[in-house]
Formats: structure tokens, C-alpha cells, sequence
């Protein structure tokens, strides 16, 4: 295995994280944890920053707080320069709290409540990004009963086909953005209403988007579709918004297969010099806005899990015949730690911190603890296995690359296991940014006796 930037095998054969020996800090903490890169947070947003303010110098990156919003990690984010958008009233708080300014915030999202709305139009965000025809209605309503205009980019559906994985595709027929044969007239509402500013459009076409040929069509139909709405309203808009979705090598491969999209070989200038060169040709004078995500979080941190149990199975055929056999080990973190590897079936590199000097062929099926069958994490090249050393036994400790994404936002307590902490490597040393749940905290939003709803039994007429 290929070692990324800020990986390395010491001399007593551990894998060292930012020259952090990885093995000796699970002596001293308990697995599973989560362990951050400081520097490559900033490294991340550093290259895509440089890649298209190169290229169009009206350029904004706002950081897409779902991906990773630990206060530490959106305070490093805000230090390196770069703004942030949200995407519910938690994230926005959460923004506000660590130091953004209102004007480095953007709102996004298929269902913000009223509440959420006056809470981002009261803070006095940047943008509010307007995803249907009926939520031009509500925010135009709560803007009115504040008496505050604010500034808007409705989202359309640009109905480009992205090859990711399903779930992360938010455009030709996804739940997300105004449809695109709606747009004009979402634009006129927009623009009639007395208190909605309507500044730009936005647009987002996936997560996880391993080509630059679906945001070139996306770009096209944008510019188009402005032009026209520029035309019917006299109005001149100033920013587009292109959202997130540049990829992150999951998979180290030279080339990567039409259909791999953990497979990537783009770069941020690559991803800068397609989309700029469109708008620089057709709309020089626009703003662009960028949302990575994954782009800046996910090569940040890895998880540190430990094998608790192993075990042979055999493999049988139709007739109950043992054919194979096969080696399992059970590690201490399965989904309710990295929900990606069975609610989307992620794919993440291994390597064995304690014997990282050890070449890693010897296949074995892997397995998250819980109790659920699906619990078990894909295998490498295609197949149910991971290779790792053949001496690879309980105690030993798992760890996966590239967990900086989509991670501590989707820890769960699933049977009744404690979410796990978090720790980072900051100027040569490590800190803690997130404390493991403790046992209590599993039960401290539970009501054991019970509470009587308005002080009364409420019981159907």
C-alpha cells in the first residue's frame, strides 16, 4: 500500500499519523477513536482555494458543514479563510458559535423550518438557497413578519446525470432543487416578493463526482438558463453557486473504471480548470461560489479500531459440502461508528498500525461488532475480503484511512454502544475534540417513568 501525505511506517514497524505512532496512543486511549489532521485540514482547503481563485479571483469556498461539524474542525476551517455553509438551525448555532461571521454563511436544505429561516434571516447569513416554489413563499412570508429582506439563490435541478453512488446524487429526479422546467417561474415569485433579494442560482450535482464532463454540462445549462431569467426580469445576477461534490481517492489505483467512483485521479486544478474555463468564457463578471465537503474533510482523519475476536468459518456449497474455509475478525467499530460502510457500502483502505512494515496478503472477512448481519464491511478489489499480514490476530489494531468525512456526524449508539472520541494532531502534538460517550449519556435524553403530555393522560377521542 502506497502510504498518503502524512502516513508512514516508524522504525519499530507502526504506522505513524502525522508522526504520531499510532500503536502507542492506543496504549494510553481507548478504541475505537477518531484521530485529525490539523495540518491537512488546512492543506485541503489551502489547494482548493489556490485552484480556482488561480483561475476566476471572484471565487469563494464555503466549507459544507455536514460533512464534518465538531466545533475544532469548523475552527480550523474558519482559520484557514474559508467561509461555510449549513444546512439546519443545529449547524447554523454550531457556525455562529466557533466565529463565522453571518456574511460567511450560506443555508441550504430540502425542508428548513420556519423557525430555522428567521433564525438564519435574523443572524443576517450571506444567502439563503431556496430549494421549491413553496419555500419562495415561506421565506418571503417570514422575511415579511421580521420586516428583514434577505439575500436568496434559489437551487434548480440542472437534470445532469452524475455517476456516483445513489444516494449521494442529488439531481435528475432527486429530492433536491426547484425542477428545471419550474425555474422561470420560481424566479418571477422570487424576484415579485417584497422582502427576497434574489441574487444568483444554485446548483449541486452529487457527492463524490470522479469526472469534470457533468459539472461542464451543469454549467452550460446554468449560464443558459440565467441568461433567460436575467432577460424576462431585468435583473442582473451576481453569483453562482456549484456546490460540492469533488471526489476523494478512496481507492489507490493509477486508473480508475468508469464505474469505480471511490476511484479518483482529479486533482482541485483539475476540477478549477474545467469549471472556470466555462465561466470565464461565457459569465466572467459572476461570483463563484464552491461547497466542498468531502474535498476538505475526508483525507483528514483516520479511525482506530482493535480486533476483538476472530474465528474460522467454512464456506458450503448447495449441498452442505465444506468447500473453503474462511478467517474472520471482529474489530470494536462497526456502523454505529462508520455508518458509510453499510448505509451506502463505503469503501475505506486498512492497514494493521502494529505491523505496518508487514506486507498485507492474506485474506480475511471483516466485521464491525453489532448484531446485524450486514455489519460486515466490503473487501478490496471486488471481492468479500481485506488482505492483511497473515499474523494478524485479536489486540491487534485495524485502522481506516480517509475517515474525515461523514463520520462524527453519523455515529449512532446502536446497541447501546458509546459513540466514540476523537483526537487530533496539532503542531506535533495530540488534543482531544470530542470525548467518547459514557454511559449516561446514552440514557440522558431517556424518561424512564414517563411524562404525562400538558400535565394529562392524552388518550383518543
Amino acid at each position: 500500500m502506497t502510504l498518503d501525505d502524512g502516513l508512514a511506517v516508524g522504525p519499530r514497524g507502526h504506522l505513524l499519523f502525522d508522526g504520531i505512532d499510532v500503536v502507542e496512543l492506543a496504549e494510553r486511549v481507548p478504541t475505537p477513536f477518531y484521530l485529525y489532521s490539523g495540518r491537512r485540514i488546512g492543506a485541503n482547503a489551502e489547494a482548493i482555494r489556490r485552484a480556482f481563485t488561480s483561475r476566476h479571483a471572484a471565487t469563494e469556498i464555503f466549507f459544507a458543514s455536514k460533512a464534518c461539524s465538531n466545533l475544532w474542525f469548523l475552527r480550523q476551517v474558519h482559520d484557514a479563510g474559508v467561509n461555510v455553509e449549513v444546512n439546519s438551525g443545529g449547524e447554523l448555532a454550531k457556525a455562529l458559535r466557533v466565529g463565522f461571521a453571518p456574511s460567511q454563511i450560506v443555508f441550504n436544505g430540502v425542508a428548513k423550518t420556519e423557525a430555522e429561516i428567521a433564525a438564519a434571516i435574523e443572524a443576517g447569513i450571506r444567502s439563503l438557497i431556496i430549494d421549491s416554489m413553496f419555500e419562495v413563499e415561506r421565506a418571503a412570508g417570514v422575511a415579511g413578519a421580521l420586516a428583514r429582506r434577505v439575500e436568496v439563490a434559489l437551487r434548480i435541478d440542472v437534470d445532469v446525470r452524475t455517476h456516483t453512488h445513489p444516494g449521494l446524487a442529488t439531481t435528475h429526479g432527486g429530492k433536491a432543487g426547484i425542477d428545471l422546467d419550474d425555474a422561470l417561474p420560481a424566479f418571477a415569485r422570487a424576484v415579485a416578493a417584497d422582502w427576497l433579494d434574489v441574487r444568483g442560482l444554485h446548483l449541486h450535482i452529487g457527492s463524490q463526482i470522479t469526472s469534470v464532463e457533468p459539472y461542464v454540462r451543469a454549467l452550460e445549462t446554468s449560464l443558459g438558463l440565467m441568461r433567460r431569467l436575467e432577460d424576462e426580469s431585468g435583473l442582473r445576477l451576481e453569483q453562482l453557486n456549484v456546490g460540492g461534490g469533488l471526489a476523494v481517492p478512496y481507492r489507490e489505483k493509477a486508473a480508475c473504471a468508469a464505474d469505480d467512483y471511490f476511484c479518483c485521479t482529479l486533482t482541485p486544478d483539475d476540477y478549477a480548470a474545467a469549471i472556470c474555463a466555462v465561466l470565464e468564457r461565457r459569465r466572467p463578471d459572476l461570483k463563484l461560489f464552491l461547497e466542498p465537503g468531502r474535498a476538505i474533510a475526508g483525507t483528514t482523519a483516520i479511525l482506530v479500531t482493535r480486533v476483538e475476536s476472530e474465528k474460522t468459518k467454512g464456506v458450503r456449497d448447495e449441498s452442505g459440502r465444506r468447500t473453503s474455509e474462511e478467517r474472520w475478525l471482529a474489530i470494536d467499530a462497526g456502523a454505529n461508528t462508520l455508518l458509510e460502510h453499510t448505509n451506502y457500502d463505503w469503501y475505506f483502505r486498512t492497514v494493521v498500525a502494529n505491523r505496518a512494515d508487514r506486507e498485507a496478503t492474506a485474506p480475511f472477512r471483516l466485521a464491525g461488532p453489532l448484531c446485524d448481519g450486514g455489519d460486515v464491511f466490503v473487501g478490496d478489489d471486488g471481492s468479500a475480503f481485506r488482505r492483511f499480514p497473515a499474523e494478524t490476530t485479536v489486540g491487534d489494531l485495524v485502522v481506516f484511512l480517509d475517515c474525515g468525512a461523514y463520520t462524527l456526524e453519523m455515529m449512532h449508539p446502536y446497541n447501546a454502544r458509546p459513540c466514540a472520541a476523537a483526537y487530533a494532531v496539532v503542531a506535533g502534538d495530540v488534543v482531544q475534540i470530542r470525548r467518547a460517550d459514557s454511559f449516561d449519556d446514552l440514557v440522558s435524553a431517556d424518561i424512564a417513568d414517563g411524562t404525562r403530555l400538558l400535565g394529562r393522560s392524552v388518550r383518543p377521542e
